[in-house]
């Protein structure tokens, strides 16, 4: 079996393993100038070590290996979430592995998952999991097993990020083995409860959320919240608009269940294209948001 590691972020990649072949799982490229400081070192670190790089957040750099067999680059209007571009077929392709990096998020760990079976679902509704929780707004449903790993891997992330990798290692082999200890259950459990009670308290926001434009729902929070109360708050936004925007006293986050739009070209963010923040206010992002979205065609 490969080695398997958790990736918090992009931005911050691991060094390179010295040998060894190399699988890269719903990892992004690193936004702006971290790409040139994280991912295309990493990359020509590993040359043709790289057995693949899997990943469905689109990127400007992504032209550069267009046709390099390395690379399985799929965009979120075709695989709104990453285990699906896990296939039996795929997996027979690349051959031995002996290093995979994932994405410390739910839909990053289903996708370790069906790698290590080698791309088989760990249960039947694991593929519609990951793209219910990545892809918010499409009408994906997530089973409640799936809910509760979803919130158990938020939760563990916002709370225990020290500890989170090794949650996210038990909750993998648990997957691959289909044997749940009776401690990693009760983990789980006390993880997802905490998780449904901050969403329940969070959820309060939501009362104070605006119709900024026919395709944008507003929402402004007093205070500063965490990355998974914020990524609760937005998936619920995005349910009801193109774009969900939350402004925190400091800060703009702007996300979009829409591959067209291109959030990274707004002047004072920076991110993905479907997930991008700044120190800024609405105000000074509100006209081109409104230029982008107004420039798609919708049905």
């Amino acid at each position: 079996m490969p080695t398997l590691r958790f990736v918090n972020t992009p931005k911050i990649l691991p060094i390179p393993p010295l040998e060894g072949r190399v699988v890269t799982l719903d990892l992004a490229f690193a936004a702006g100038d971290r790409y040139e400081s994280a991912t295309r070192p990493f990359i020509e670190e590993l040359g043709l070590r790289l057995a693949r790089w899997i990943d469905h957040h689109p990127h400007p750099a992504w032209t550069r290996y267009e046709g390099d067999p390395r690379f399985l680059l799929v965009d979120k209007t075709v695989a709104p979430a990453c285990p699906q571009l896990v296939t039996p077929e795929l997996v027979d392709e690349i051959g031995e592995v002996h290093h995979l990096f994932a994405h410390a998020d739910f839909d990053g760990m289903i996708t370790a998952v069906k790698y290590l079976l080698k791309g088989r679902p760990p249960y039947p509704e694991a593929d519609e999991d990951g793209r219910a929780i990545d892809a918010p707004g499409q009408g994906f449903v997530c089973s409640e097993r799936g809910m509760r790993l979803a919130r158990a891997v938020e939760r563990s992330r916002d709370a225990h990020p020290n500890q989170h990798g090794d949650f996210m290692l038990a909750i993998t082999d648990a997957l691959v083995t289909g044997r749940e200890s009776d401690e990693l259950s009760a983990k789980i459990d006390r993880y997802d409860a905490q998780a449904r009670k901050r969403e329940a308290e969070a959820r309060k926001y939501l009362d104070h959320a605006v119709r900024d434009h026919p395709r944008i729902m507003l929402l402004r929070i007093p205070r500063m919240i965490s990355p998974a109360d914020k990524k609760n708050l937005l998936r619920e936004l995005e349910e009801q608009a193109t774009l969900g925007v939350i402004e925190e006293p400091s800060s703009v986050t702007v996300a979009t269940f829409d591959s067209r739009m291109r959030l990274t070209e707004i002047r004072g963010l920076h991110g993905t294209d479907g997930f991008a923040w700044g120190r800024t206010r609405y105000d000074d992002v509100r006209a081109q948001l409104v230029e982008i979205v107004e420039s798609l065609e919708y049905p």
